[in-house]
This record gives C-alpha cells, sequence and structure tokens, in this order.
C-alpha cells in the first residue's frame, strides 16, 4: 500500500465562537437515548489534559444518552485500527494529535467533518480546522505544543555558565556541571517510549535525516549516519541524567525539576505550569552543531470524528468535544492554548522561538505514527544498558517493521 505524506493544512485561528449546542444539550439530536454501548464514546491518551477533557464531557451525559470513556497511554495500532473500523466505530470521537491523524486518516476513519458542522448548524473558526488536501476538515486544533529546553538559572549562574543553544554545549556545560557537584545536571522525559521515539525523530529530521526510503514508502530508511548521529546524543545527554528516571513517573520526574536536582530540562512546553518557577526560565530548543533547524518540532492537540458511525453520534461527538475543549480552554492552563493571546503569552515564548527558527511540523503521517509508537522501547534499552547505535536502528526498524506488516504496510 503506497501513500504520499498527507498534505495537512492548519492556520490557527484567534478566537473560539460560540456553538448553538454550548450548554451541551444533546437532547435535541434525535436517537441517542439507550444505546447500551454508550451514544457518545470518547478516547484519549492518558494525561493530565485528556483526562480534563473526558470528566468535562460528562456534563453532556443523562441517564437516557450514555457515556462511555476510555484512555491508554500507547495506542495499540493494530487493535485500535481494528476497532475503528467496526459499524458502528469502538470511539465516535477522539482527542487527536499529529502522530495519531496520520495513519486513522490514512486508514479512512477520520470523519470529514464538514458536512455534520454545515447541516447541523455548529461553528468552529474556520481558521482553526485541519483539512486534508486544504479541503476536508478531519480534526479542530485548540492547542500546540513542542519540546524545549528549561533552564533552573540559579545553578547556571552560580557556575558561571550561559544557557547553551546547541547539544554539544549542553554536554560541555553538563560536565562542569557534574564535576561541580551537580550530581544530575540534565532532566528530560527519558521515562516515556514515546517521547523517546519523538527526540529520535526530532534530532533525525533536524539533521536533514529522511525517515523512509521515498515519501510513498512505508520502507524505513534511518539505519545510517544520521541515524547513529542522533542516537549517540540521546545516549550522551541521557548519561548526565538520573538513571531512576528512565522508568520513573512524569510527576516525580517534573518534582525533581521544582526541588533544583537539574540544570537543564528537556521538555513539552505544555509542561511549563509544573516545572515554573522563579528560577525557572524557558528557551528554544537545542540544535545539533550540523543540524538545519532547532531539533524539535511543532504539534496540535484537538479533536476528530470516527467515520463509521450514524449522523446523530457524529454530531453528539462534535457538540462534546467542543463543550469540554472550549471550557478547558477557557478555565484552565493545561495547554498553549490558540487564541490571540498565545504569541505574547511568556508560557509560549520557547515555542514562538522555535516555530520562527524553522522548526517544522512533526510528521503527519501513517508511517510516521507507526515509527513513534514502535521504537520507543529499543532506544531505552540502548539507553539504560548501552550497545553499538547501529545494531540499535537495526532493532527499530525490525520493531517498525513488525507493526508495519500487521497493517498490511508493504
Amino acid at each position: 500500500m503506497n501513500i504520499k505524506f498527507l498534505n495537512i493544512t492548519l492556520i490557527f485561528g484567534l478566537i473560539f465562537n460560540l456553538s448553538v449546542y454550548a450548554n451541551c444539550d444533546l437532547t435535541q439530536i434525535k436517537d441517542l437515548e439507550r444505546k447500551k454501548d454508550g451514544a457518545v464514546r470518547l478516547f484519549a491518551r492518558t494525561g493530565s489534559f485528556e483526562s480534563a477533557i473526558l470528566e468535562k464531557s460528562k456534563d453532556c451525559s443523562t441517564d437516557e444518552i450514555i457515556f462511555d470513556l476510555s484512555q491508554s497511554e500507547n495506542i495499540e495500532y493494530f487493535d485500535f485500527v481494528t476497532k475503528m473500523k467496526l459499524a458502528p466505530a469502538r470511539y465516535t470521537a477522539y482527542v487527536s494529535e499529529n502522530d495519531t491523524i496520520g495513519i486513522l486518516q490514512y486508514e479512512g476513519l477520520a470523519a470529514p467533518m464538514d458536512y455534520y458542522l454545515q447541516s447541523n448548524n455548529i461553528t468552529f473558526p474556520e481558521d482553526q480546522m485541519l483539512k486534508l488536501g486544504g479541503r476536508h476538515t478531519i480534526a479542530v486544533a485548540y492547542s500546540k505544543n513542542t519540546k524545549q529546553i528549561y533552564v533552573n538559572d540559579d545553578i547556571i549562574s552560580s557556575n558561571n555558565q550561559s544557557v547553551p543553544s546547541t547539544y554539544e554545549d549542553l554536554l560541555l556545560i553538563a560536565d562542569e556541571l557534574k564535576s561541580a557537584g551537580i550530581e544530575y545536571p540534565i532532566s528530560g522525559m527519558f521515562n516515556s517510549d514515546r517521547d523517546l521515539a519523538i527526540m529520535f525523530v526530532n534530532l533525525y529530521l533536524s539533521l536533514g535525516g529522511e525517515l523512509f526510503k521515498d515519501p510513498e514508502s512505508p520502507k524505513i530508511a534511518i539505519r545510517n549516519k544520521t541515524g547513529i548521529k542522533a542516537l549517540e546524543m540521546m545516549q550522551s545527554v541521557s548519561a548526565y541524567s538520573n538513571p531512576d528516571h528512565f522508568e520513573a513517573d512524569t510527576a516525580s520526574i517534573e518534582k525533581s525539576w521544582s526541588d533544583g536536582n537539574s540544570a537543564i530540562g528537556i521538555f513539552w512546553a505544555s509542561q511549563y505550569n509544573n516545572l515554573k518557577s522563579n528560577n525557572t526560565s524557558i528557551h528554544a530548543a537545542l540544535s545539533l552543531s550540523d543540524g538545519n533547524t532547532p531539533a524539535s518540532t511543532i504539534w496540535f492537540k484537538g479533536f476528530t470524528v470516527a467515520r463509521y458511525v450514524v449522523e446523530s453520534e457524529a454530531v453528539a461527538a462534535m457538540n462534546t468535544m467542543k463543550y469540554s475543549f472550549d471550557d478547558v480552554s477557557s478555565n484552565s492552563n493545561f495547554e498553549l492554548w490558540i487564541n490571540s493571546e498565545l504569541e505574547s503569552n511568556p508560557a509560549a515564548s520557547a515555542l514562538n522561538a522555535n516555530i520562527n527558527a524553522g522548526a517544522p511540523e512533526y510528521p503527519v503521517s501513517p508511517y510516521v505514527s507507526l515509527l513513534t509508537e514502535s521504537v520507543g522501547s529499543s532506544i531505552k534499552e540502548y539507553l539504560i544498558n548501552g550497545g553499538k547505535a547501529k545494531s540499535v536502528l537495526k532493532q527499530m526498524e525490525k520493531d517498525y517493521t513488525k507493526l508495519a506488516k500487521e497493517l498490511e504496510y508493504r
């Protein structure tokens, strides 16, 4: 099966419009009552933001209109795709990001939303829409995200160091800080297989690497000098971090940062409110000395509606998601919300710096979706136990190919 990388157009809007269903009264939608498997079936990854979205959606349920809410840390794509191909689909809508929308759109499982929007008088800002080929709306975006660096200014200044701009600078500073008694100068999301896969892709793309043999091929092509350099840099960086963090939960890693145990952190922009302090500053992502852009990518988060559901379920899902996202985006700081204040938001300064420096969007592609989901465990094993980067890349290719074959991507 061949596919060109999806041509996705997304121009971020500045305001949120109110829907005619803003009060989340689904009783006006016909044929929702007493569906034993749930009239509204929502899915999201695990996370505090995702949990808040699903929790708020409960406002829309009634004794007659049943909700089914599910979360999972990882997405088993073969199982997930199989469930979404059912009629009706296992979930009516899901919180979507760059890495999920690619494969679901390719499989034809993301509903073109325009008909439902127009025929049911549901409104979203046009510029907030994510469109396939500039035509069909397949997602509504509410926030942006990126990987960036956090700096403990007290540690840096008291040791006469400056904020690094490259990974090579980071390693030099980390070595000096370790010699000065800072046991673990670097922190980051080394606990998550998915985050490790994303870090690899970010480094690899910043060096100009091509992930696949050609844009229409699912055949992975990372076993090369660029892949080796990306992996070896990850190993060098992680060597200055707390080894316990490979298996720690995210809250523990964030607390360690807040306790002042590290000087430089590689985290998501959306973690700002969990990591900020009077002595923490944020900066654009690091680049490699011979890289083309910051070693980071730009992400969106929003929602997508399943294709194989009846119209009443699709409309109910859209209105529920809109109600939840509108409320959470108006009353919380979980994410960097797309609104008129994004460019001036201090919490988004590093995100905007990444964008201005040319950091690309994380590829919206079914093959990149599978790569992101499949290679992280081999990367983590390499960072913990060592080995030859070339051998690890070979195992990463095997892990990806196994999953691609399950989905008959050849």
